[in-house]
């Protein structure tokens, strides 16, 4: 009997394998957010596309994407427009965000994500993120409300 080669192996993206759970996270989406478009990227990767309005009436682009091991991994959220960069006082680290720009929503080992929750609660955290960066920068960058790893 002859092993396939790596080569020769086809990985099928989640939502080619596991057409319920695409249907899921759609329903979840139209549902609390239809303003938000499903797309694929050029790397193969489904991504919502839409804006989220704080309660200080500023609106902000993301685009959450979904990772090729969906839902093993939550979406990563990319603020889009305005341009976000949240740094510190201590270093110029970014502060609740990760090197490539997507938003900090969850602390890794606190294990918040999981497999059943949709991209539409993913959202919903990236709003309470929004209202957390507006809050900070009217704190002149000197409070973040909620808990913070270091």
């Amino acid at each position: 009997m002859r092993h396939a080669t790596k080569a020769q192996i086809k990985w099928a993206p989640w939502y080619e394998v596991d057409a319920p759970r695409l249907a899921l996270e759609k329903k979840a989406m139209s549902t609390r957010f239809p303003q938000f478009t499903l797309r694929m990227l050029e790397d193969r990767n489904l991504a919502w596309f839409g804006k989220l309005e704080s309660n200080n009436n500023n609106q902000y682009e993301i685009a959450v994407v979904y990772p090729p091991d969906f839902p093993t991994s939550p979406p990563a959220v990319y603020p889009v427009t305005p341009s976000i960069e949240v740094r510190d006082g201590r270093g110029n680290r970014l502060k609740h965000q990760y090197p490539d720009g997507h938003l900090c929503l969850y602390y890794p080992s606190d294990r918040t994500f999981q497999a059943n929750t949709t991209a539409a609660t993913v959202v919903a955290v990236s709003a309470a993120w929004f209202f957390a960066y507006e809050y900070w920068l009217q704190s002149d960058k000197k409070h973040w409300p909620g808990p913070e790893a270091d």
